[in-house]
């Protein structure tokens, strides 16, 4: 007996001793429990956020880690995140205008905004109006005779046995034509003041052409539809020409220059954004590509018009080199000049207009695109 509680004597207290070191361990254990498992259908508690220099698992035994800072660098985050931390309390508004696809009103033709040059003000989508060019196979061949030969010789080139072929009569003649991206804003007026301190009213049109990076078309044989297309890549010459006119008066107005009142839109429209008159628009437009886009903005303004205008149409001219030629029967005779008794017309392009109002009170709110019973627009030759 008493050899038993000698035993029990010596082995209480390397029982304390494995306790202490068992309870030493279960502290260190990442896997055990901080604090109690809560009730059934109680939320859990959200855990404390450790230091940021402590170690995860809670051990002393290994290095702290440390939150790497990133690098210095004005490149943007492929991955969306700000470079900097955000404020609290302070929010980034959305860009004026950057609507999403499918917020686009449908059918309302938009242009894209040409690349940041200035801080340009940024136009909802729907203001601006887009025709395209309106190139088709049509326009790039046309018959004809050779009337200068077959006035002399009225049987060139024929063979009886050949008589269906008649080498001076029915050519085609293929034609280089292309043309520009015309885009443009409602109809506006504005007022300026005279030297007697009088009223002016000119009524505006604010507009765009870009040449590309819609493709050109070209006359190809080979090709089921007979046609192929081709980059851009020339610049367009590009002379307007702009009429307004009103069928309710059987007046026709042609576009005037007027240099304050280009200084005053431009003021009123984008102070930053250059605006040419028609004068300076003639020239050559470069190309655009995907990457470039070398849109050029003007405006064609009118001074006088009557007031009891309700239903106009503006012609522009000079949109594409589209062309066609007629030869009058019996117009050219054998001895005269070349090209004698031929006319020429050009592809010219009508946007149509309605302003249901009457003549006291104008004010541009009243301006519709379009006009009752009619197209919106129409490309003709003339």
């Amino acid at each position: 007996m008493r050899a038993r509680f000698a035993v029990l004597r010596l082995l209480i207290p390397a029982v304390g001793l494995i306790v202490a070191s068992a309870t030493s361990l279960l502290a260190q254990n990442p896997f055990a429990p901080a604090t109690p498992a809560p009730a059934a259908g109680a939320a859990p508690a959200t855990p404390a956020a450790p230091p940021a220099a402590a170690n995860p698992f809670g051990s002393g035994a290994m290095p702290a880690q440390t939150t790497p800072t990133a690098p210095a660098t004005t490149e943007a985050n492929p991955f969306g995140t700000p470079s900097t931390p955000a404020t609290p309390g302070i929010s980034i508004p959305a860009q004026p205008g950057a609507a999403t696809p499918s917020a686009l009103p449908p059918g309302l033709p938009t242009v894209a905004v040409p690349p940041a040059k200035g801080n340009y003000r940024v136009l909802a989508p729907g203001v601006m109006r887009t025709i395209p060019s309106p190139i088709g196979i049509d326009d790039l061949q046309s018959t004809h005779d050779l009337v200068e030969v077959v006035a002399e010789l009225p049987n060139y080139g024929e063979r009886e046995t050949a008589p269906n072929r008649k080498p001076g009569r029915g050519i085609r003649f293929a034609h280089d034509v292309w043309g520009l991206e015309f885009s443009f804003k409602p109809v506006r007026f504005i007022r300026l003041k005279n030297a007697d301190g009088t009223d002016r009213l000119v009524w505006y049109l604010v507009y765009n052409v870009r040449n590309g990076p819609v493709k050109r078309l070209v006359y190809d044989d080979t090709q089921p539809n007979k046609v192929r297309e081709e980059p851009v890549t020339q610049p367009f010459l590009f002379v307007p020409r702009f009429e307004l006119e009103s069928y309710d008066v059987g007046k026709t107005y042609e576009e005037k220059v007027i240099p304050e009142a280009v200084a005053a839109i431009q003021a009123r429209e984008d102070k930053n954004r250059k605006l040419y008159n028609t004068a300076e628009m003639t020239g050559e437009i470069p190309p655009s590509t995907k990457e470039v886009d070398n849109t050029i903005w003007g405006v064609a303004t009118w001074e006088g018009v009557d007031p009891r205008t309700d239903r106009f149409s503006i012609t522009v001219q000079g949109l594409t080199n589209a062309y066609r030629w007629n030869d009058a029967e019996a117009g050219y005779k054998a001895g005269d000049p070349v090209g004698t008794g031929r006319s020429y017309q050009y592809q010219v392009l009508k946007l149509n207009f309605w302003r249901p109002s009457d003549p006291y009170f104008q004010h541009e709110d009243e301006i519709r695109f379009g006009m009752p019973g009619e197209v919106d627009y129409s490309w003709s030759y003339r």
